[in-house]
């Protein structure tokens, strides 16, 4: 029966795996261009996890270190950040390094989340690490949505505007909190002091999530390593200095700004804030939440088989325990006297990927796959090496990772002969971790020529540290390691090609037909001048990436027209509504509310109507709030007005007398594009015009 290799890859099938595979392939390329001139361990999208805490880590510095100059105060606050850019080398260096690593941060964890989403890295086991980090890239662009609210500039106004079009949704503020930015005399210190509050605290929030999202995975790095950090700090206080962030115009209640910048990677939902109604809001949030967070149930096909222990063989030496990158391994107390020895191997199926790295772990073979049993793996390579000896040939034996170059290579699970490499018998594996170097011992004692062990990418492999496991027990520094004076180790060629290099595959396959021994070509480390050289590209060409996305123009909506806008609060008037209990209903209540008279507590409506030039264009009546209705009626309302100067009357009325207006106010206005014109009515019964 034939199949292709990446069959025998242990992640379930999922839904558009096709493309999914093809983007894949696009990020797979950029990191074999960055390692022409890079070692892997410098190169920046293999690490993206990292490099989004450690530019985490430099905002959250730089953040409370620019507490130093700033004051959390909404009349205060943008002329503290203005007198920043005063101080080039402290405050205002310091506040670019915090925008930018801020940016950093959420271009990193984009990155690292669309590489793991493509290269299907989010299902089985892995759903709580998707989950949490879903709701971590959540926190991290609210923190940095309140941030931009705290410099009190237009993008801060127009977050304010849209965060509040949500909110007056939520039933958790007695008033709609758009009431609040209307009129710059009426913007809430308090609330500001709040946002200011939760631009801080959040932070702290998101060690939880962060702590749950590595819960499952064995030696995570939280950050990048020293000359990594150096880069990354030193490639942010240069974007820094040479490029310093300034802010917008103050903001103005009274103006819809049209022509500004934003920073893209955090003000983005800005497009639809300013263009959608709050219903539409909450269900765009809503159906991408479900549809994003429910990933890795609706996009599976199929379920992750988990590796199982035969404890009849399993000898409790925890070399699997210690080698699973995903912590699902762990070694307990025998509960029978079936083994002399008294540990032993238990995998737990809600954590395992079925990578197999485990299986080449075990010498005994004590813990397999069951799809790939590695005793009769073992007993079917040497029928397959006994066949081609008898036929006068040479064996050949090539270990192909699913995740390989080799992926798309078709064999034959019987002969193991491939269609790709006819001078070798092919045996396909999830991972070149499953490969045991007892049976390439065996394979070799039995008569194999060479042995050919493929494995994928060693910067972001398919199965984090199985690469690295494979090369160290075939040089023989991690146990079971191929006991290279026993045999003759130099048959034995591990070689690493990820998905997109298959020609370089059978190349170096051809190579070792010839000679079994031959001598591969490795890559050569770049000179330390060259990687100088190109880690200040690399970092140039990342630097105008943040800096273009976080000072891109805002397209303003089409239309900017004039508006009037008219807020009110006001009680109506109480109803008379009277009654005399009856001498039943009276003996059924409690003496303490024994009254003979009842009264309603229920007001009437408020009615709202609009004239402009003598032309009624609004009339809408309001409810009472409250669960008696005895609270009183609120109200924004938006109408649109045509350029020029209008007569504008504004009539409140709080009685049960439709006709009866007791409150009036008029005004001639200048209605000008782009400004808005503002009346507040509340309790004093007076109209406020801004």
């Amino acid at each position: 029966m034939s199949k292709s290799v990446q069959q025998a890859s242990a992640a379930p099938a999922v839904r558009a795996e096709r493309t999914l595979r093809a983007v894949d392939g696009l990020f797979l390329r950029l990191d074999r261009l960055v390692e022409r001139v890079l070692p892997a361990h410098l190169n920046p999208f293999a690490q993206t996890g990292a490099i989004a805490t450690t530019s985490f880590l430099i905002a959250l510095v730089s953040g409370i270190a620019l507490l130093i100059w700033y004051r959390p105060s909404v009349h205060q606050a943008y002329l503290s950040v203005e007198l920043m850019a005063q101080h080039p080398w402290t405050a205002g260096w310091l506040r670019s390094v915090h925008r930018y690593s801020s940016d950093a941060c959420l271009f990193f964890v984009l990155l690292h989340a669309c590489k793991l989403f493509f290269g299907r890295r989010f299902t089985g086991a892995r759903w709580l690490a998707w989950i949490t980090g879903m709701f971590l890239l959540f926190l991290l662009w609210l923190v940095g949505w309140l941030g931009y609210w705290l410099v009190w500039d237009v993008r801060g106004q127009q977050v304010a505007i849209g965060t509040a079009k949500l909110l007056d949704l939520v039933p958790i503020f007695a008033d709609p909190l758009s009431r609040t930015y209307l009129a710059d005399s009426h913007v809430s210190s308090l609330f500001f002091f709040v946002v200011f509050f939760a631009h801080m605290l959040i932070p702290l929030a998101m060690a939880l999530p962060l702590w749950l999202h590595i819960a499952r995975v064995a030696r995570p790095r939280f950050v990048t390593g020293r000359t990594m950090s150096l880069w990354v700090v030193g490639a942010t206080l240069v974007l820094g200095r040479l490029l310093p962030v300034e802010s917008a115009a103050v903001a103005d209640m009274a103006v819809q700004p049209a022509h500004f910048t934003i920073d893209a990677w955090y003000l983005l939902p800005v497009l639809l804030t300013d263009r959608l109604s709050g219903g539409l809001l909450w269900a765009v949030f809503l159906v991408v939440s479900i549809v994003v967070l429910s990933a890795p149930w609706w996009m599976r096909r199929t379920k992750i088989r988990a590796a199982v222990v035969n404890p009849g063989l399993c000898n409790g030496c925890t070399q699997c325990a210690q080698d699973c990158p995903y912590d699902a391994i762990v070694i307990v107390h025998r509960l029978d006297n079936s083994n002399k020895y008294p540990l032993v191997a238990q995998v737990d199926p809600e954590r395992c990927v079925g990578c197999g790295i485990c299986v080449g772990s075990c010498n005994p073979g004590g813990i397999a796959l069951d799809w790939l049993p590695t005793q009769q793996i073992r007993k079917g390579i040497d029928a397959w090496i006994d066949d081609v000896l008898a036929g006068g040939e040479e064996p050949l034996l090539a270990f192909l990772c699913a995740e390989s170059a080799a992926a798309f290579f078709t064999i034959d699970e019987k002969s193991g002969r491939c269609l790709e490499l006819p001078a070798y018998r092919v045996m396909a594996v999830p991972c070149s971790g499953w490969v045991n170097a007892l049976t390439i011992e065996r394979a070799l004692r039995r008569g194999a020529a060479g042995i050919l062990v493929v494995g994928c990418s060693s910067s972001d492999p398919g199965y984090r540290e199985g690469v690295k496991w494979t090369g160290e027990r075939l040089e023989g520094v991690r146990e079971p390691e191929l006991r290279r004076d026993k045999i003759d180790a130099e048959r034995v060629h591990f070689v690493q090609f990820d998905r997109t290099r298959p020609t370089e595959l059978l190349r170096t396959a051809e190579l070792l037909k010839k000679s079994a021994k031959a001598a591969l070509v490795r890559n050569r480390t770049p000179s330390a001048a060259r990687q100088g050289a190109a880690g200040v590209l690399v970092a140039a060409c990342l630097g105008l990436v943040l800096f273009v996305a976080s000072d891109a123009r805002y397209p303003a909506p089409p239309t900017w027209q004039p508006q009037l806008v008219i807020s009110l609060k006001h009680h109506g008037a109480i109803s008379d509504n009277c009654r005399t209990l009856t001498d039943e209903e009276l003996a059924r209540r409690p003496r303490h509310m024994q009254k003979a008279v009842e009264c309603s507590r229920e007001r009437a409506a408020v009615r709202l109507r609009v004239l402009v030039d003598a032309e009624p264009v609004l009339l809408r009546e309001y409810r009472p709030r409250g669960i008696t209705r005895d609270g009183p009626a609120v109200a924004v309302e938006t109408v649109h007005l045509a350029p020029g100067t209008h007569e504008v009357v504004v009539e409140i009325a709080d009685g049960h007398d439709p006709d009866h207006f007791a409150y009036r106010a008029s005004r001639h206005v200048t209605a000008e594009p782009g400004k808005r014109t503002v009346v507040i009515f509340e309790h004093d019964h007076q109209f406020e015009w801004h």
